[in-house]
Parts: structure tokens; sequence; C-alpha cells
């Protein structure tokens, strides 16, 4: 079985945002890696209860060794997800997936890395 982060994460890497394992993660982020992301499960909102629909939100995190760095992997992230529509990715069929935000920075952690991070919306069957 799948699960949504495991679909996004494989996503992301398909489209030439990093790669799984290295500097792709799905609901933890190593200390061990300075410039990575990773997907995390948020919940969701309450579906339609007329319809066989879920409406799941997950969060991309990511980590930086620089500004710059990190910045340009949320525009990454956020270019290849923020309006995908009507499109099967893994296991899943998108009917949407919205960014809730252009998504930020969050400031640097102790070890002076810098991090962001951008939410998102969907709606899947």
């Amino acid at each position: 079985m799948t699960y949504l982060i495991d679909d996004i994460a494989q996503y992301l890497e398909d489209e030439g945002v990093g790669t799984l394992g290295t500097n792709i993660f799905k609901s933890y982020l190593p200390d061990s890696v300075d410039t990575a992301l990773v997907v995390l499960d948020t919940g969701g909102t309450m579906p339609d209860p007329d319809m066989p629909t879920k409406s799941p939100t997950f969060q991309v995190f990511i980590r930086a060794a620089t500004y710059t760095a990190g910045k340009t992997k949320l525009e990454a992230v956020r270019t290849a997800l923020h309006r995908l529509a009507n499109e099967t990715v893994g296991s899943t069929y998108f009917y949407y997936i919205l960014a809730q935000s252009e998504g930020g920075h969050l400031g640097r952690n102790e070890r002076g890395l810098d991090e962001f991070s951008v939410n998102f919306g969907c709606l899947t069957r």
C-alpha cells in the first residue's frame, strides 16, 4: 500500500526536484543531510459527505545550506505541484493540488541552515 506522501515524493523525483533517499524524504528529515526536503502528511479537511473523494493536506519542508538554495528548491516544489490537476500520480488520482500559500522562509535552525515550508491542499479519489 502506498500513501499520498509516497506518491508526492516520487512525483517530485520524477519532476527533477531531487532524489528519493538522498535529498527527498517521506515523513522525516535526517539530521545528516544539510540540503534536503521532506513530504509530511498534515491530515486534511472534511470531505464532502456526498462525494467519494478525500481532501488531504500535506507540507513540504525544506532545509538548505543557504537562503538562495532553499528558496530555489521551494520554487521548484511549488512549480511542480501547484495547479496539478486531473492526473494520476502513483496510486492517487488528483482532481487538483493547490498551494495554500506562496510558502516561505522559517528562519535558521541551530546549525545555521535555512528552513522553508509550503503547504498544499488537494482533492483526491
